[in-house]
């Protein structure tokens, strides 16, 4: 059987690490914008609204994926990063990073950044758009 033949093709993708665009801009117009010049981060009402450190860290670093998406940039953010934001207590972005870390729904690269992976995209989708 050729591979052009073979069922399991089906299964072959150039890019495993596809994000669904349009799913994380919906997921994410209500939280956060960037700032067109200094591409800083802007948080929204509904961001402050949500109730816990987990959520607001997993909506920060899904924003951080649109942003090197959109600016072709690295993906993800260092510890340091999140807490220069002040978004919550320094304590709690460490102790935060490690319980989603801990729970696959995070992942760290080589240079220490954390990064939402692709694959945690719609779950959130489905987790924030039950809240509104």
């Amino acid at each position: 059987m050729s591979k052009l033949n073979d069922p399991l093709s089906s299964l072959i993708s150039s890019d495993t690490k596809s994000v669904d665009r349009q799913k994380l801009a919906e997921l994410l117009q209500r939280f956060v914008s960037i700032d067109q010049d200094t591409k800083e981060f802007g948080f929204l009402d509904a961001f402050t609204e949500i109730e816990n450190n987990i959520g607001k860290i997993e909506i920060l670093l899904a924003a951080s994926k649109a942003r090197a998406l959109f600016l072709n940039e690295p993906d993800g953010l260092f510890p340091g990063d999140i807490i220069t934001l002040s978004i919550m207590p320094a304590g709690s972005v460490k102790s935060s990073l490690k319980k989603l870390s801990d729970k696959y729904k995070i992942k760290q690269d080589k240079e220490g950044r954390y990064f939402i992976p692709a694959y945690h995209i719609p779950e959130l989708f489905k987790q924030f758009n039950n809240q509104s």
